[in-house]
């Protein structure tokens, strides 16, 4: 499988869960559909690295997401820790403003198979 490092792939989008393949490229973008995650599945690769997912709101906008889970290359949930850490131990509240965006930096720990995040906020247009 070629790991595109420079390229932005785009996810798509469901409500029960929206998958983020990052073994795909390290640079994903999802657009909320409808409504909100449930579940963000966040795929990673074998090998450690940073990773980021930008998350665009529709035109709607008060979309949120309630779990961020992470996955090893071979599809198994994080034995390190299955959901994403964030920086002071909650999940972000996420902009909500239609159309506005949200970063989600990562640096995936592939030996302990845990995955650091952090949030930019509100960048808007």
């Amino acid at each position: 499988m070629l790991f595109k490092a420079n390229a932005s792939i785009t996810g798509t989008y469901d409500a029960s869960t929206t998958q983020v393949d990052f073994k795909t490229g390290n640079k994903q973008f999802v657009t909320f559909g409808s409504g909100n995650i449930a579940n963000l599945r966040l795929e990673f690769p074998a090998t450690s690295g940073n990773f980021v997912v930008l998350l665009k709101q529709d035109g709607t906008g008060s979309r949120t997401i309630t779990n961020y889970k992470c996955y090893d290359s071979e599809g198994n949930g994080a034995s390190g820790s299955l959901p994403l850490l964030f920086a002071g131990g909650s999940n972000p509240t996420l902009t909500t403003d239609a159309n506005h965006v949200d970063i989600i930096s990562i640096f995936w720990d592939a030996d302990n198979e845990i995955a650091y995040g952090v949030a930019s906020l509100d960048f808007q247009f």
